[in-house]
């Protein structure tokens, strides 16, 4: 099979084509899987949201650092139900907002959202296993390298491992929407398909990931830091409060932007026919 090459100007328009026509069921299930979970997660486990920032003022940054990591670690050991929970609904919210993206089934919120939770296991087997992949790549030749006691050679193969690791998360890009919209629910030709798509296309839709994200990250803290600074002069309660739902919409924001973005370069690379779909595996 041919690959195509992407088109990332097509493929923005193409996502915000998305977003403009499918506005008020994409709202209906960000605001139920992300928007919301978000938002108790910012009430209900602040530490989570906003860390401490551990130690006074010129306290030795190691002992700070160490400080900030334990206290990070206890909110979690604390909160991890909350957490789960939270993080599983995105998960099921991001497959359903997939699928519901499709341009071939044109499924109903209710059709999407049943594929949603029946993409679940196989989308979590296949991040687990490509985690796994790249924590083997990346941490055996690390630790023989650290075990020949060479502190720069250590961090040049530390430079380069990580390097490789990025690429096979540009590789493994797709996933999602190959579960969600392909209907691939093997997690292992899930992560096949997802490699094959991006073949020829790993730096484009690198590129074009680190630039939409160095874009919104950039508007969102804008927003966020003018945003806190009105709600702080209010009280610390109602700051609390507003800073929550602030946080919860503006992540909100994020999330549905990278899935909409990832459904449009998949319509791109993957094409429309069934028949471009079965030659990937022949």
């Amino acid at each position: 099979m041919t690959n195509r090459k992407l088109d990332m100007g097509k493929a923005w328009t193409h996502a915000t084509g998305l977003i403009g026509s499918n506005r008020d069921t994409i709202g209906a299930i960000a605001g139920l899987f992300f928007f919301l979970p978000s938002l108790a997660l910012a009430l209900f486990a602040p530490d989570l949201v906003n860390p401490p920032v551990a130690g006074p003022d010129g306290a030795d940054p190691q002992v700070a650092f160490q400080a900030m990591i334990n206290q990070m670690t206890q909110a979690y050991a604390d909160n991890w139900p909350m957490f789960l929970a939270m993080t599983l609904a995105q998960f099921i919210g991001s497959m359903s907002l997939l699928a519901l993206l499709t341009d071939r089934a044109r499924p109903t919120v209710r059709e999407a959202l049943t594929t949603g939770f029946a993409s679940l296991f196989p989308y979590l087997a296949a991040q687990l296993l490509s985690a796994l992949g790249v924590a083997l790549l990346i941490g055996i030749p690390l630790g023989l390298v650290s075990a020949a006691g060479s502190p720069g050679a250590t961090l040049l193969v530390g430079a380069v491992l990580v390097a490789v690791g990025f690429y096979v998360f540009v590789k493994f890009t797709l996933i999602a929407p190959v579960i969600a919209i392909d209907g691939i629910r093997n997690p292992i030709r899930a992560l096949t398909r997802s490699w094959q798509l991006t073949k020829g296309n790993s730096f484009r839709i690198a590129a074009f990931l680190l630039l939409l994200f160095f874009t919104i990250g950039i508007i969102s803290a804008l927003v966020t830091g003018i945003l806190g600074l009105v709600l702080s002069a209010l009280g610390s309660d109602i700051a609390a409060i507003g800073l929550g739902v602030v946080n919860a919409a503006v992540n909100t924001g994020i999330g549905v932007i990278f899935l909409v973005v990832i459904a449009a370069i998949h319509r791109q690379l993957a094409g429309h026919s069934p028949e471009g779909l079965a030659a990937t595996f022949e």
